[in-house]
């Protein structure tokens, strides 16, 4: 095999092991959620949902407070020298987690520091945390009212860890599989189309 082939190779199962690290922690968000939350959760979509919202709001009002935003332009992404362009073990060292200076611009967001976007972002991340806690507050009593709070507080958790991961892997994968990566989108969307086709 030539040295591309065996780069490609690497490339891929590196890429492989990351998605498999985020389908790990979704199922992994899922279960804690399932055991803390009271038993009839389940009745209650508005809770469950609440729990999402937070998680996405949070995560993205993460991204908007990271330092390295400009990153995610495809300029820098398929840039020669990309920020985007390091190994596996550096990859999830460096953005696994939600970086300190992310949390840190959020923190002088709700104090009316930093730009619009970054106040706008903490506020709503803020908002969202209060609707979830009021929501476990308010539709149960007792043990289960600790018990739907600390559900809450798990699953938004976990979505926030997993949109900023998955972000930043889908950056970090697109810069490592460059033009490969529009030959995967193109087979897929051509199995989509003739998919969607069959199906009539």
């Amino acid at each position: 095999m030539s040295e591309t082939t065996i780069a490609f190779a690497l490339d891929a199962a590196a890429v492989l092991l990351a998605l498999l690290i985020a389908l790990g922690a979704m199922r992994l968000g899922a279960a804690q959620f399932n055991l803390l939350a009271p038993a009839d959760a389940e009745a209650v979509p508005v809770f469950h949902m609440s729990a999402v919202l937070a998680g996405l709001v949070c995560g993205a009002a993460l991204l908007v407070g990271a330092p390295h935003i400009d990153a995610f332009l495809p300029r820098q992404i398929f840039a020669e020298n990309s920020p985007w362009s390091i190994g596996m073990q550096d990859f999830l060292r460096s953005f696994a987690l939600p970086q300190a200076a992310a949390v840190a611009a959020l923190a002088d967001g709700l104090r009316g520091d930093g730009g619009w976007a970054v106040i706008l972002a903490a506020w709503m991340a803020a908002a969202s945390l209060l609707l979830g806690c009021v929501a476990a507050l308010r539709f149960w009593r007792g043990w289960n009212r600790l018990r739907a709070l600390l559900a809450f507080i798990s699953l938004a958790g976990w979505i926030t860890l997993l949109v900023g991961y998955v972000a930043h892997l889908s950056a970090w994968v697109v810069a490592h599989l460059s033009f490969w990566i529009f030959l995967l989108l193109l087979i897929a969307l051509q199995r989509w189309r003739h998919g969607t086709r069959s199906a009539h």
